[in-house]
C-alpha cells in the first residue's frame, strides 16, 4: 500500500500483505462521503464481521486506544486494537486495526474523495491485510476478494438516483402495530416520515435519533418532532436515552435510559477530562427505535471515526516527531485544535479576515484568528510520545436537545413523569428560568365564597396557569398553597410565559364575577440550580436561583410582574416586555436572606435603565 500524507504506524515485521485499490463513479461530495466515511456501513457491505464490543483504553504512554471485538467465523470474537485513525471530514479517512487472528494480523482501510471536474469527486478505497505468509492465499482469495467485489458493488450504486445505495428493510408485525399506536397520539405526517427512516436508515443513524437534527433535515418544526417522539416513547415505538457528552470532544461518555442512571460526573477516557453532569450544557436527549421496531446498534459514539464524531472536522494520529500538512475548510465560528489529556488547546477564531494557515506543536496554546475557507494545518508532534490531535467545532456540530429543555416541557412531565433522578443524586443545571406566582386577595375571596368554593377557584386557577405555561415550553414544577413554581428552558420563554400567565388569569378571573376577585403576583429569575428528586414534584430545583425567583414574586404588587437583573440583561427579554405593551423600570429591594438587590417591574411610560 502506498504511503499517505497522514503517515502510518510502524509496519509489522516478517509478515506478508495483500492489497487492492478500487474507484467509484464521480458524484456529489456529500453523497460519496456519507457512504465511504461510514465505516460501520462499509464493513457491513463487505460482509465483514460486525464490531460487537468497543471501548477506549489509555496505553502506557497515555495514548487513548480504541479496543474491541469483531465477530469472526463460527461465533468467534476476535479482539482488535485500533492503532491508527486519521481523517479530514469530507476528504479522507484512515483506519488501521491490529487483530488477534491466526490469518489476519492487521487491516488497513483508507478512503478518499478525489476531486474531478464540475465540483464532483471520485470515491476511492485502498485496503490492505497483513498476516503470516502461509495464509496469504486465504487472505487474498477469500477476505480481500470478497471485500473488493462487494465494495465495488456498493460504490457502483452511486450511479443510481440518490438514496438508492441504502437498503430497505421490512418491519415486522410488532413494529407496524407500534407505529399505528403512535399515529393515534402524534402528527401522522411525522410518524410516516419516521416509518420511512426506520425502513431505510443505516444502523448507526437509527441508534441515535436526534430530534432537532432530523427536524432540520426534514424541514419540520423542531418542537413538533420532539413532542411526537415523546408520544412514541409512551406507546412503545421508541426509547429515550440520556447521553452525557464530554465537555471537550462532545463524545458520549456516559448515559442511560433513566435520569436515575446518571451520576453527578463522568470521565472521557479519550480526552482524560472529568465532566460534571449539567442538564443544560452536556446532557443530551437521544431516542432510538424500540427493539420491537428495529434492532439497535448498542454503541456509544466514539471520537475515533467520522460517523460517530460529528463535532470533529479532523483527527490525526501522529507518531513522535511526525509532521503533517493538511487542508481543511473552516466555516465561521470558534474551533479548537489540540490533543486532550488535560493539555490546553489552541483556540481558532474563524471569521472574515486573517491568515489562511496555522502552525501547531504539542505545547502550543492561546488563540489565533483565521480566515473562513480553505486553511492549511501545519502540525508538528514535537513531543516524545504519539498523539491524537483533534480539530473540534466549539459547542458541537449537531443540534442537540438539552436535558434541561426536555425536563421543563409539560408534555414530558405529563407523559414521562417517572423519569426522575435517584433520591440521593444532585446534578446541576447552569441556567434554568423560574417563574413564581401567588394569589393576592385570597383571604377576602375565602370570606366571600367559603372554604369549599374558594378552594375550587384556587384549584381551577392552577389549570389556567398550567395551560399558559405549556404554551411557552414550560411546566408547573409544583404548587405551594396558592402559589405556583414554573420552570422554563430560558429567560425569553419564561418572560413570555409570565405575561401569558398573567393575561390568561386576568381574563379568567373576570368571568367569575366575584365581588372580591383575587389577583396574581408574578416573579421571574434565571440562573444556575441543583436538580433534585422530590416526592411531590418529581424533578425539582434547589438553590439560590429558586430563592431569588420566589423573593422577586414576593416583591411584586397585585397584578404585577417583577424580574431580576439576570433576566433584564437579555435583549430578547426586553423585547418581549415591549411586545406585550409595557416598558420597564428598576426598583431597589431588600430581600429576606438575600439583601439589597435591583429588580425590574413592568410599567407604562418611557423606558428607563
Amino acid at each position: 500500500m502506498a504511503e499517505f500524507p497522514e503517515g502510518s504506524p510502524e509496519p509489522l515485521a516478517a509478515l506478508a500483505h495483500e492489497s487492492f485499490h478500487i474507484e467509484g463513479p464521480a458524484c456529489a461530495p456529500e453523497r460519496a462521503w456519507s457512504l465511504i466515511g461510514d465505516t460501520d456501513w462499509m464493513n457491513r457491505a463487505a460482509g465483514a464481521g460486525a464490531v460487537v464490543k468497543m471501548d477506549i483504553e489509555s496505553q502506557r504512554d497515555g495514548f487513548p486506544m480504541l479496543v474491541g471485538e469483531i465477530a469472526g467465523p463460527m461465533g468467534l470474537k476476535l479482539p482488535f486494537m485500533e492503532i491508527w485513525s486519521s481523517w479530514v471530514a469530507g476528504r479522507f479517512f484512515r483506519q488501521v486495526r491490529d487483530i488477534q487472528s491466526p490469518i489476519i494480523a492487521r487491516s488497513d482501510y483508507r478512503a478518499e474523495l478525489v476531486p474531478v471536474e464540475g465540483g464532483l469527486v471520485k470515491p476511492t478505497v485502498d485496503m490492505a491485510l497483513t498476516g503470516p505468509g502461509w495464509a496469504a492465499a486465504m487472505r487474498k482469495g477469500l477476505s480481500l476478494g470478497k471485500m473488493k467485489r462487494q465494495w465495488e458493488e456498493t460504490l457502483n450504486r452511486l450511479r443510481l438516483p440518490a438514496g438508492d445505495e441504502d437498503v430497505s428493510r421490512d418491519l415486522g408485525p410488532e413494529a407496524v402495530a407500534a407505529l399505528r399506536r403512535w399515529e393515534g397520539c402524534a402528527d401522522t405526517s411525522i410518524v410516516k416520515r419516521f416509518e420511512l427512516h426506520f425502513r431505510t436508515a443505516r444502523p448507526t443513524d437509527l441508534s441515535r435519533l436526534r430530534a432537532f437534527d432530523l427536524a432540520d433535515r426534514w424541514g419540520m418544526e423542531r418542537d413538533a418532532v420532539l413532542d411526537a417522539l415523546l408520544g412514541a416513547v409512551s406507546v412503545g415505538a421508541v426509547e429515550l436515552f440520556w447521553s452525557v457528552r464530554c465537555s471537550r470532544c462532545y463524545g458520549q461518555v456516559a448515559g442511560g435510559r433513566l435520569l436515575s442512571d446518571l451520576a453527578d460526573h463522568a470521565e472521557c477516557k479519550g480526552c482524560e477530562v472529568r465532566t460534571d453532569v449539567d442538564l443544560a450544557s452536556n446532557v443530551e436527549v437521544l431516542f432510538a427505535p424500540h427493539p420491537s421496531v428495529a434492532a439497535q446498534l448498542d454503541v456509544n459514539f466514539c471520537t475515533v471515526y467520522p460517523k460517530g464524531a460529528p463535532s470533529q472536522l479532523a483527527v490525526f494520529t501522529m507518531a513522535a516527531g511526525q509532521r503533517i500538512n493538511a487542508q481543511v475548510r473552516l466555516s465561521p465560528g470558534a474551533w479548537r485544535l489540540g490533543q486532550g489529556h488535560n493539555r490546553p488547546d489552541l483556540d481558532l477564531d474563524v471569521g472574515d479576515s486573517g491568515p489562511t494557515s496555522v502552525n501547531w506543536t504539542a505545547a502550543r496554546a492561546g488563540a489565533v484568528t483565521l480566515k473562513t475557507g480553505e486553511v492549511t494545518l501545519d502540525l508538528l508532534n514535537d513531543s516524545p510520545d504519539r498523539q491524537r490531535v483533534y480539530l473540534t467545532r466549539e459547542g458541537g456540530a449537531v443540534p442537540m436537545v438539552p436535558a434541561s429543555m426536555l425536563t421543563t416541557k409539560e408534555s414530558f412531565r405529563r407523559q414521562l413523569g417517572h423519569q426522575v433522578l435517584a433520591p440521593d443524586l444532585r446534578v446541576g443545571v447552569r441556567a434554568i428560568a423560574l417563574v413564581f406566582t401567588d394569589l393576592s386577595g385570597s383571604t377576602a375571596m375565602y370570606e366571600e365564597l367559603g372554604d369549599a368554593r374558594a378552594f375550587a377557584v384556587v384549584r381551577d386557577h392552577f389549570a389556567v396557569l398550567r395551560t399558559a405555561t405549556a404554551r411557552h415550553g414550560g411546566t408547573i414544577v409544583k404548587t405551594i398553597g396558592d402559589a405556583v413554581m414554573a420552570a422554563f428552558y430560558d429567560a425569553p420563554s419564561a418572560m413570555s410565559g409570565a405575561f401569558d400567565m398573567l393575561a390568561e388569569f386576568n381574563v379568567w378571573v373576570a368571568k367569575l364575577g366575584l365581588e372580591h376577585p383575587p389577583s396574581l403576583k408574578v416573579g421571574a429569575h434565571v440562573g444556575p440550580a441543583l436538580v433534585v428528586h422530590s416526592d411531590q414534584a418529581g424533578l425539582d430545583y434547589f438553590g439560590g436561583t429558586v430563592n431569588l425567583a420566589a423573593r422577586a414574586q414576593g416583591a411584586a404588587d397585585s397584578g404585577e410582574i417583577v424580574w431580576t437583573d439576570a433576566m433584564q440583561a437579555q435583549d430578547r427579554v426586553r423585547e418581549i416586555v415591549a411586545a406585550n405593551g409595557f416598558t420597564f423600570a428598576p426598583m431597589a429591594k431588600s430581600l429576606k436572606g438575600i439583601g439589597e438587590v435591583r429588580l425590574w417591574r413592568a410599567v407604562p411610560g418611557a423606558v428607563r435603565e
